[in-house]
């Protein structure tokens, strides 16, 4: 696909549809809505799915619970039918028609609340046992500071640079800051977030490092060297916003991201008492 392609399907299709299948749950489930009516429902996902269905036409990308859920449907049911493509359009109406029947099976069972469930209760354990650590490694550290930045591209740019190209960017950006000659700082923790900006079309990253502030007193030489590092990483394409300084708070692009991250306990944590994340999950990129 043609990176434009790409974007339009990251920021159009795939965030309409997320909330389309989770509206479909809602439906199913508990009758949000009106009662559930399955010709409602397909003519719905029919009328797109030459859209919708580019997003499952690869496996680079990572979904979330909603979008992963149909996909199963969807390539279960293109595999049982034998079909592949959905230009015929008798074979796209078989195709919806058996996918609603899958997950409706998904969203009417009782394994699915427990799923639920799980998910959000990992998610606590997580920032406990982040904390935990934490406390663990900094115990005889009283002095900390923070070097909090946000990673984004140059205005112009943005809306072209699809999260496929962005990960590449910020693997480039990861070997940098493994390296002592490229970024000497020996930082305590580090975290990574991803977020779509819906209003621009774009995606930055948070980045926020934590540091012995007896051994770094001014932090203002990291942030330019972070600048530098993101420059070349992106081949000249990116900008670092530097949220210690005051002055960035009024940035329009800080503002629209803080209303953009989903969890607000967790940016108070990360801009304010030091919480970090360091699991795997932590390097992924977050799509929407």
């Amino acid at each position: 696909m043609q990176p434009m392609i790409l974007t339009y399907l990251e920021h159009h299709i795939a965030p309409r549809l997320e909330r389309d299948i989770h509206e479909l749950f809602l439906n199913i489930r508990y009758k949000r809505g009106g009662e559930y009516s399955v010709n409602r429902w397909h003519k719905r996902l029919l009328d797109d799915i030459q859209n919708w269905h580019l997003l499952f036409a690869s496996n680079d990308y990572r979904y979330g619970f909603w979008l992963e859920t149909l996909m199963n449907c969807y390539r279960a049911s293109e595999f049982e039918l034998g079909i592949r493509g959905v230009n015929n359009p008798d074979h796209a109406n078989k195709l919806v028609a058996m996918i609603l029947v899958k997950v409706e099976c998904i969203f009417q069972s009782v394994e699915i609340l427990e799923i639920l469930k799980e998910l959000n209760e990992k998610h606590v354990k997580q920032i406990e046992r982040y904390q935990n650590e934490y406390d663990k490694v900094t115990q005889y550290c009283f002095e900390l500071d923070k070097i909090n930045v946000v990673c984004a591209y140059q205005p112009e740019l943005a809306d072209t640079i699809s999260i496929l190209e962005m990960n590449k960017h910020i693997q480039n950006l990861n070997k940098y800051l493994k390296l002592r000659e490229y970024f000497p700082v020996d930082y305590l923790y580090w975290y990574r977030r991803v977020i779509r900006i819906p209003e621009k079309n774009q995606y930055v990253l948070l980045l926020s490092l934590t540091v012995n502030k007896r051994i770094y007193f001014d932090t203002s030489a990291y942030v330019e060297r972070l600048q530098a590092l993101w420059l070349f990483s992106t081949g000249f394409k990116g900008l670092v916003i530097d949220l210690n300084d005051e002055n960035n708070q009024s940035h329009e692009l800080v503002s629209q991201m803080f209303t953009e991250f989903d969890d607000q306990d967790d940016l108070d944590s990360l801009l304010k008492r030091d919480i970090v994340n360091t699991s795997k999950d932590s390097m992924g990129v977050r799509v929407w």
